[in-house]
């Protein structure tokens, strides 16, 4: 029978009239406020699926708790994969859990589209089946690296960081971008988990006089080395933030905009998250999930979903895994107008998204930008 067309029956989650996704993220435990991009990323499904579906299909969703732990998100995909037998995986909170369950994702084949957790080795090396639809942290750590270069006259960077794999995500590459420029740091420090004190560190930046910080550090102990760095008068110092923090949280940690005004982090998003260019998303979680409390993380993993969407559409209606895997290496330079930076899938590269835009305090108000002095 080769050379016939699949039919439905011939494909696992596929019928006449649906598409199953199971959909892993950590909807309870000390990380459910993940959950809030896969709540995002299922109510764009309802949007789809109240517009007719894809090719006359409904996008099923299964979720599944990973409650951000290993072993639990491990049950999870063998469950997804081989019990319910989905057509496809997307979403996945916490890096840990998705690369975990990478090694039985790659052999059951099945796509997977990741949409919030950002470590590099959940798909480097290549996978044929397993793509990023968010920046990696390599992505977040250069965009960390080029937004400092971009302020004139930038030539001594110095490096606070903690002494883990989450803080080396992003500072490796931020070296990296900096050595290819021709910048080496004039100090690398590091301020460990709970550490209620940076006058050692701030002594020691004194002494090496930076033109920019960059801070891969979480968001207590960011408080922490910015309420420092002013009482010790380096406070007009700007310093360069991860994703790990967000702006509002920092200025109502630290109670004063004196001590992050020059404070900047990275910022997944095309605007404010109460900007006009994120009114249709929010008009998205209002209208199919109107309960839901919006978050930082609320948006995330719609921008993957539009992408999923339009390769589903180019997939056609005779739809197989192999199909909807070379339609997604052919999306290109894909605006998602949620994500700062478009997708592209090639054969060779599924990290999807190579950017990022930062947030700061223009004239005292949370401002998106694309580089020093310049609004996104």
């Amino acid at each position: 029978m080769a050379g016939l067309p699949a039919t439905a029956q011939d494909v696992p989650g596929v019928t006449d009239d649906s598409i199953s996704i199971g959909v892993m993220g950590p909807f309870s435990g000390n990380a459910s406020s993940y959950s809030k991009a896969l709540v995002g990323m299922m109510a764009y499904y309802d949007k789809v699926n109240a517009e007719g579906g894809v090719h006359g299909r409904k996008l099923v969703a299964i979720p599944e708790d990973t409650a951000c732990d290993p072993s639990k998100g491990l049950a999870a995909a063998k469950k997804l994969i081989h019990q319910d037998e989905v057509f496809m995986l997307h979403g996945n909170s916490c890096s840990g859990v998705a690369v975990a369950i990478r090694p039985v994702v790659e052999e059951a084949g099945l796509p997977w589209l990741v949409a919030h957790a950002v470590s590099d080795s959940i798909s480097e090396p290549l996978a044929r089946n397993i793509f990023h639809g968010v920046p990696t942290g390599s992505a977040n750590g250069r965009a960390m690296a080029q937004f400092v270069l971009s302020k004139p006259d930038t030539e001594r960077v110095a490096i606070i960081e903690h002494s883990n794999d989450w803080a080396h995500s992003y500072s490796n590459p931020a070296r990296e971008y900096l050595s290819e420029n021709g910048i080496e740091p004039v100090a690398e420090l590091t301020m460990e988990r709970g550490q209620t004190d940076a006058t050692a560190q701030i002594l020691k930046l004194r002494e090496a006089k930076p033109d920019f910080i960059i801070a891969a550090i979480y968001e207590a102990e960011t408080a922490i080395f910015l309420r420092d760095l002013k009482k010790y008068g380096l406070g007009d110092i700007p310093v360069m933030g991860t994703a790990g923090t967000d702006l509002e949280n920092t200025l109502k940690r630290v109670g004063d905009f004196e001590t992050v005004k020059n404070y900047f982090v990275i910022h997944s998003y095309v605007d404010n998250l109460d900007g006009p260019k994120l009114q249709p998303v929010r008009d998205i979680l209002a209208k199919y999930a109107p309960d839901e409390e919006l978050s930082t993380f609320s948006f995330v993993s719609i921008g993957s979903a539009k992408a999923l969407v339009a390769a589903l559409e180019a997939a056609g209606p005779d739809l197989t895994r192999e199909k909807l895997i070379d339609a997604m290496e052919g999306i290109e330079s894909f605006e998602t107008g949620v994500l700062s930076a478009p997708i592209t899938w090639s054969e060779t590269d599924h990290q999807g998204v190579k950017g990022s835009a930062v947030a700061g305090f223009v004239d005292g108000e949370p401002t998106v930008l694309s580089a020093w002095n310049t609004p996104y």
